[in-house]
Formats: C-alpha cells, sequence, structure tokens
C-alpha cells in the first residue's frame, strides 16, 4: 500500500489553491483594466471623430457644397503612426481625409458595430464609425434634404497594449509578493495545526498490552475535530483492557480450578498407592476419584460453554433461528434439573401468563434457565420454594427466577456476572460452583440483545430478571386468539401448581 502523507497533501492543495488565486487574480484583474481602458479610449476617439465632424460646414456666402477646416484637426499625438480619419456626405459630393489616406484602409468596416480593430502596418489601431451626423454649421437657404456625415476614425492603440502589458506584470508582481508570505504562513499554519494529531498519534503509539496509558495532549483535547476520536480510541482502548484483563483472569482463574482438581486427584491417588489397603478402601478412594474427575468435567464444560457463547457473541445471533417457545425451554430445564432439585428437596414453580414466541435456539435458552435454576436451587434452604415466572408484555418478555435463600451481600452485586467469580467462595466445593453459570447466561442474554439483572440482600433471597425486548428481528410475539386464550388460562391453572 502507497504511503500518504497528509501533511504534504494539504501543503500541495495550500499551494496549488494560492497559484490558482494569483492566476485568478492576474486575469481578472487584466481583464477588468482592459476592459476599462478600452472604455476609456472608445470614449476618446469618439470625442475624436465628433470633433472632425464638426470641421465640416456650410460656405458663409450661401454658395453651394460643403467646406472643411483643416486647420482646426486636432493633432495626433503619435509621432511615428499617425491618427487615421475619413469623413463623407451621403450625398456624395464630399469627402476629407488625412494626408497620405490610404482608401483600403476602411474597407472592413462592420455593417452595424461601431468599433472595431485592425492593423496597418504592422500598428494594431482602435477605429470608430459615426454615421447619420448632422452637420452643426448651418446656413438659410440650404437645398433640402440635408446631407448627412460619415466619420470613420482612427487611432494607433499600442498605448493600451503597452498599459495592459504593465499593468499585468504589475499586478503579477503584487500576487508573487503576496503569495510568499501567504504561503509561508499557510506552511506555518498546516505545522501548527498538525502538531495535536501528531501528539495523539503518538499517545496513541505509546499503548501496549503492558502499558494501557492513553494520555493524550491539551492541545490535542481542545481540538473539536479530534475530540471523537479521542473518545472512541478511549472507548476502544477501555474495551481492549478489559478484555485483556478479563482473559489474563480467566486464564489464572481456569488454571486454578483445574490445578486444584488435579491436586485433589493427585493427593487420593497418592494415598491409595502409598501403601497396600483393603478393597474397600480401593473402592472408596476410586469412587473419590471418579467424583473429582466428573466436577473437572463440569468445568471443562463450563469452560468450553463459555468460549462458545463468547464466539457467538462476537458473531452475533443466529438470524435464522426458527420460532421457539419461550415457556416451553422454561419447563425443558425445570424437567432437567427435577432429579437435582429432589436431592437438595426444593421445590421450583413456574407462573406463566400469556404466549411468548421469540427467534433463538432452543438449546440456548434452557442453557440460561438452567444456570439460573441450578443457582438458585444450590443457594436455597431445604424444603424452599424457588419460584419462575414469565410475564408476557406487547413489547417484551420477562422471566424471572427468585429463590428465599442466604441473599448476596450489596458489594458482591457488581461482580456475580463476572467468570470464577463466587460470592461465597467456602461453598465452591460443597455445591460443585465454578462461578461461570451466571457468566454464561450473560453471555447468552446479550447475545440474543436481552438484559439481565440481580436484585438480593443479606438474608432476602436472591431475584435475577431476564427480559428480552421484541424488536430487531428477535420479535417475542404475543399470540393471542380465543382458542389460544382459553388454552392459556387452562395452561396457567395446571403451571401454577406446578412443582418439583
Amino acid at each position: 500500500m502507497k504511503n500518504v502523507s497528509l501533511r504534504n497533501r494539504l501543503i500541495f492543495a495550500v499551494v496549488v489553491s494560492q497559484i490558482l488565486l494569483a492566476i485568478g487574480l492576474v486575469a481578472v484583474g487584466t481583464s477588468f483594466s482592459r476592459y476599462y481602458l478600452m472604455h476609456a479610449f472608445d470614449i476618446y476617439i469618439e470625442g475624436r471623430a465628433q470633433s472632425i465632424a464638426a470641421l465640416v460646414y456650410y460656405p458663409d456666402d450661401g454658395r453651394p457644397g460643403l467646406l472643411f477646416n483643416d486647420a482646426k484637426v486636432p493633432p495626433s499625438p503619435h509621432h511615428k503612426h499617425k491618427d487615421i480619419f475619413v469623413v463623407s456626405s451621403d450625398h456624395g459630393d464630399f469627402e476629407r481625409h488625412t494626408p497620405g489616406y490610404d482608401p483600403h484602409i476602411f474597407d472592413r468596416v462592420p455593417p452595424s458595430a461601431q468599433f472595431w480593430n485592425f492593423r496597418s502596418d504592422g500598428e494594431p489601431y482602435r477605429a470608430i464609425i459615426l454615421r447619420n451626423v448632422v452637420i452643426l454649421d448651418t446656413e438659410e437657404g440650404i437645398p433640402q434634404p440635408l446631407p448627412r456625415l460619415t466619420v470613420v476614425y482612427a487611432s494607433p492603440a499600442s498605448d493600451i497594449e503597452e498599459q495592459m502589458a504593465h499593468l499585468g506584470l504589475a499586478i503579477g508582481i503584487l500576487s508573487l509578493l503576496i503569495f510568499i508570505p501567504v504561503m509561508i504562513l499557510a506552511l506555518w499554519s498546516i505545522r501548527k495545526a498538525l502538531t495535536p494529531l501528531n501528539d495523539l498519534a503518538a499517545a496513541a503509539g505509546s499503548i501496549s498490552v503492558d502499558s494501557w496509558v492513553f494520555e493524550p495532549s491539551e492541545a490535542a483535547k481542545s481540538t473539536q475535530e479530534l475530540r471523537p476520536l479521542i473518545g472512541a480510541i478511549s472507548v476502544v482502548l477501555a474495551g481492549l483492557e478489559s478484555a485483556f484483563t478479563r482473559q489474563r483472569e480467566f486464564l489464572g482463574d481456569a488454571a486454578h480450578e483445574l490445578k486444584t482438581s488435579l491436586a485433589i486427584l493427585k493427593s487420593t491417588l497418592q494415598a491409595l498407592l502409598n501403601k497396600p489397603r483393603q478393597t474397600t478402601e480401593y473402592q472408596s478412594g476410586l469412587l473419590s476419584m471418579n467424583q473429582d474427575c466428573e466436577r473437572l468435567e463440569r468445568l471443562l464444560t463450563r469452560m468450553l460453554q463459555t468460549a462458545r457463547a463468547d464466539e457467538r457473541l462476537a458473531n452475533g445471533p443466529e438470524r435464522r433461528s426458527a420460532p421457539v417457545d419461550l415457556i416451553s425451554s422454561c419447563e425443558a430445564a425445570i424437567a432437567q434439573l427435577s432429579r437435582f432439585a429432589d436431592e437438595q428437596e426444593v421445590r421450583v414453580e413456574l407462573v406463566a401468563k400469556g404466549a411468548a414466541m421469540m427467534r433463538a435456539e432452543p438449546s440456548d435458552l434452557e442453557l440460561i434457565w438452567l444456570n439460573l435454576l441450578e443457582n438458585a436451587i444450590q443457594y436455597s434452604a431445604r424444603g424452599s420454594v424457588v419460584e419462575m415466572s414469565v410475564l408476557v408484555h406487547p413489547e417484551a418478555a420477562t422471566v424471572t427466577v427468585a429463590d428465599h435463600g442466604c441473599g448476596i451481600q450489596a458489594g458482591h452485586l457488581p461482580h456475580i456476572f463476572d467468570r470464577f467469580y463466587r460470592a461465597d467462595r467456602s461453598r465452591a466445593r460443597t455445591t460443585g460452583g465454578f462461578g461461570l453459570g451466571l457468566a454464561i447466561a450473560k453471555s447468552l442474554v446479550t447475545l440474543y440483545e436481552g438484559h439481565i439483572g440481580v436484585e438480593s440482600g443479606p438474608g432476602e433471597g436472591t431475584r435475577i430478571t431476564v427480559i428480552f425486548p421484541t424488536f430487531k428481528g428477535l420479535a417475542i410475539e404475543c399470540q393471542k386468539s380465543d382458542s389460544i386464550e382459553a388454552a392459556t388460562d387452562q395452561s396457567d391453572k395446571s403451571r401454577l401448581g406446578q412443582s418439583l
């Protein structure tokens, strides 16, 4: 990939824009100057032509014909190239012109325009023609109709060309004098403006897995255009740091759990090998080792479930999942835990109001309820009841799992969904928990864009609530018809008394 310098691009853009601006100023200034100079020159030669027409008069003695006062012809301001004029009457009986007049010099007089340009002996000329000019000096008894004059006057335009060249050169030099300091200022401003970006790049470059410190300079923080980028970097950095921290903690906790289980297995095996034992002692030791292997297997299963939940959370939910009955998934989870609940002498009750359908994998929903119910059963006193309820609204479905156990202290509540976190570590071995169940449940709930929350207090039991929204294709649909309502009413009554 080709390297691109933002600074060089900005400098190139500024240089090109300034050059184009200078060229535009020269072009516009020259054009306007030419226009106004030519306009002034046209007025000048028009005045000259009218003065020529004013020199035509009638004889004082009443003789026919026209006379021309040559003595009052205005002198030409040019020495080498003289002004040229010709004045004639439309009666064809009068014509005067400059000495040495070439009769073909005005052959290209435009039929309708008043001004035009031509060259004579290599000299540029600007010419004017005045048509139907009235003779100012009249006498009585002049036969009608009165004659009309046609005056053609041309003057060298070399002075105009020289003035235009000098003016264009002056504008160009002035533009160049302005261009140089402007360019210096622009380059300095670009370098100064890019300093916060360079500082931000340096601050971002100092980040590593060993140092998550991100401290942009005050100049970068005060730059309005960089604030969104700084905010985005900070958010991403916080997420990465949290992910790395969780990964390290997960590996450490997993290694600790595995080491503990293996240490127990090893100690039991060493105890059996230490000296000859009775058959019953070997059987008891092997039974204990089998239990430890089962616990190790459960730990590996939970770790695999956690990894799969994280992977699916990163990839997003399957949008093509078939609709599944939310209440049926709860019933399936209760059925799977019926034996465990009997062993703990805990009764599980399900109360459902409404029919709830959502697009999800049934195994994912069952795993969520299994983890929540297993936690609730483990921490419930014998003879108590774990209540599971499903409440369906048009916008969402709420599933609640509540127990009447010892509860959780407020300081532990923000961490109960963390991996390998156990509020009561002393009971971890007796209950068989690893601190992964709630973490898996949260990952799966997040996968389907739901929300999970907890309410608890010492001696008050624990209440965990899961809410699944109805937007973005997850569509929890409340299907209500007369037949379904009747079946639901009957089902509610039976479920209300259901227990394990």
